[in-house]
């Protein structure tokens, strides 16, 4: 029998098949538009969703990226403060240190006196003590007492000083002392004597005192700040610190891999905690110090999450007014006489959400002039909702001001923009103002209208400047610390090499100022040293720097002509203004002061050399005699 071949379609045969069948569905299709409009619909609120949808997770990971990033730049605010912070300490101890080691060549009796001096230089509640280790390893001498016969030539700072040969400062890891069994950080130099090692001299810190200091960073509960050495051994930490005295951070951080590096951030979890934390860090002057500042990453997100579910929850409402719509839609096909009154309901729905959103709106015309305002607009600037329409922009501003506001509106350009503007409320009162600017276009894409969302962020403009001035302000007297000081002599350096004029340095030092606190307690003594710091700002000019190191230690900063005698003379003004009597919470004090002189170009150019000259020359003045000054 004949083999049949099985029957087979051709390819032509099958594509004929397929715009056979899509014929015949499109058709019964527009036999039945009813069924079309739904399909559209339907498919046009799946997109819709998917949209909103897509809007919502993607906006709330900007948002908390945003919130993120700020958690980052606070983090590092925070850490470059605390380590300036912790840097001027450093600088005060290495100079306590060298000024012992010069005493300790010279004899016993000498360093006995030095330490003396120095004593009342350093805050007695961070440095518990000053020491000086043999060669041999024991403690030769101590400010504590008759030195116990002690070794230490164990101690790891010990090892690392007699191995090395380089002048340097050594910040050790907190140690338990065998005599005292109190944590103390040790601060040391090594004693060089003919060019062989000899010794060391050394400051105990007390690592408790000092994270309490830099516990006035923090903003919150939860936050901490940690200084940390090059390998990672924890040195301060303001939160648990005892419980983290020996221990080490992960040595994959980048402050360890990276000592090129000055700063940076990271987000990793507390190994004690288990807080998830976003950190930031600064590598201090000296480099192998590290301070970190961590911020709970919970509680700085904490903010933006709760407005995510506000969010959400909008959009849940959202949806279901935009489901109730769809049913209207769907319903108005067959019922044509309800379209009309259920899309005036959402309408009115649509004006409801705006009129109860917390930011406000303002709507501006192609003039410049407001159109329409909503509730929340009312509640920040407390104008009614007609008493501004058709008045121009530029009347939120501040009376007075240049109308940034008016700027940000007359800009051009598509999406949206923002700035902060100085604004006036209806009674008169100010406020800053935070204006997000779109602009709506017409058919012709002329851009008619712009749409201000305005929040008032005084209270947030307000927190930002307080740190700012926490930073580089004395608490105490309000004068410029440290660091204010060193940039404002930058400054003042650079103007005087321009016109080739002078930069004077005053170093001011109270003397008997301690009996003060000894015989009528701090509080007098702070209420004193305000107003030591109010008689110096009313001897000097606007543009000269006032400041206060701490302690009872003043440095003033000033422009000065050649070979004018203006810093002699201030100087002696200061002694003779200080050695008036005070009149302190009801008593009468007297004290008075020693005053050392440094000048740029002569003495120094940089802040830091001349302020440690214009020190220097106070010490040559006190032991002069009190109520004198020394160039």
């Amino acid at each position: 029998m004949p083999i049949q071949a099985p029957s087979t379609k051709t390819s032509d045969e099958g594509g004929m098949d397929s715009r056979l069948f899509l014929s015949r569905t499109f058709h019964r299709i527009l036999e039945h538009p009813l069924g079309l409009v739904r399909l559209i619909i339907v498919l046009t609120s799946i997109l819709a969703f998917g949209v909103v949808a897509y809007d919502l997770v993607t906006d709330r990971q900007r948002t908390e990226q945003a919130a993120l990033d700020s958690a980052r730049q606070q983090a590092l605010v925070q850490s470059r403060a605390a380590a300036e912070m912790v840097q001027a300490s450093l600088d005060r101890f290495d100079f306590a240190l060298q000024t012992a080691r010069e005493a300790a060549i010279a004899g016993p009796g000498a360093m006995a006196f030095q330490e003396q001096v120095i004593a009342r230089t350093l805050p007695s509640n961070l440095a518990l003590q000053q020491f000086r280790i043999g060669a041999d390893g024991y403690l030769e001498y101590s400010s504590l007492g008759p030195a116990p016969h002690n070794y230490l030539g164990d101690r790891d700072y010990f090892k690392e000083l007699a191995a090395d040969k380089a002048d340097r400062l050594v910040v050790s890891p907190p140690v338990l002392g065998r005599l005292t069994k109190k944590w103390s950080i040790q601060v040391a130099r090594a004693i060089q004597r003919d060019g062989r090692f000899d010794g060391v001299v050394a400051i105990a810190v007390s690592p408790e005192e000092w994270a309490k200091q830099l516990a006035s960073f923090e903003a919150g509960p939860r936050d901490t700040l940690t200084l940390v050495d090059a390998r990672g051994h924890v040195l301060l930490r303001t939160l648990d610190g005892a419980s983290h005295f020996g221990k080490q951070a992960p040595q994959k951080r980048e402050y360890i891999l990276h000592p090129e590096q000055r700063e940076g951030h990271y987000v990793a979890h507390a190994s004690v905690d288990g807080v998830l934390r976003v950190y930031g860090w600064t590598r201090l002057r000296n480099p192998e110090l590290v301070m970190l500042s961590g911020i709970a990453l919970e509680d700085a997100l904490a903010p933006v999450r709760e407005m995510s579910n506000r969010m959400r929850m909008r959009a849940v409402v959202s949806a279901v007014l935009f489901t109730a719509l769809i049913g209207a839609l769907l319903l108005a096909l067959a019922r044509y006489e309800g379209a009309g009154r259920r899309l005036a309901q959402q309408e009115a729905h649509s004006r409801h959400i705006v009129e109860h959103m917390a930011d406000g709106i303002v709507v501006v015309d192609a003039d410049e002039r407001i159109v329409r305002v909503n509730p929340a607009f009312c509640a920040i600037t407390g104008f009614s909702p007609g008493a501004l329409e058709g008045q121009p922009v530029s009347s939120l501003c501040a009376d007075g001001e240049p109308c940034e506001l008016g700027r940000l509106v007359s800009q051009t350009g598509s999406g949206h923009w923002s700035g902060d503007f100085d604004g006036q409320r209806a009674d008169g009162s100010h406020y800053i103002g935070h204006a997000v600017i779109s602009a709506v276009a017409d058919s012709d894409e002329h851009q008619v209208r712009r749409v201000v969302l305005l929040s008032d962020v005084t209270e947030l403009r307000r927190k930002d400047r307080e740190m700012w001035h926490q930073a580089n302000f004395d608490r105490l007297t309000g004068l410029p610390n440290r660091a204010l000081l060193a940039d404002r002599i930058d400054g003042m350096l650079r103007r005087a090499r321009r016109n080739h004029t002078e930069v004077a340095v005053l170093f001011i030092d109270l003397d008997d100022f301690k009996p003060v606190n000894d015989d009528f307690g701090h509080d007098v003594g702070d209420l004193l040293l305000r107003e030591v710091a109010g008689r110096l700002r009313r001897l000097f000019r606007d543009e000269d720097t006032v400041s206060r190191l701490g302690g009872d230690e003043f440095v003033v900063a000033m422009h000065t002509e050649p070979n004018s005698g203006l810093s002699q003379n201030a100087a002696g003004k200061i002694v003779a203004s200080l050695s008036e009597p005070f009149q302190v919470a009801g008593r009468s004090l007297t004290i008075s002061c020693s005053v050392g002189i440094a000048r740029f170009p002569d003495d120094g150019d940089t802040a830091d050399s001349l302020i440690q000259y214009a020190d220097h020359a106070m010490y040559r003045a006190k032991k002069q005699g009190r109520a004198r000054w020394s160039l």
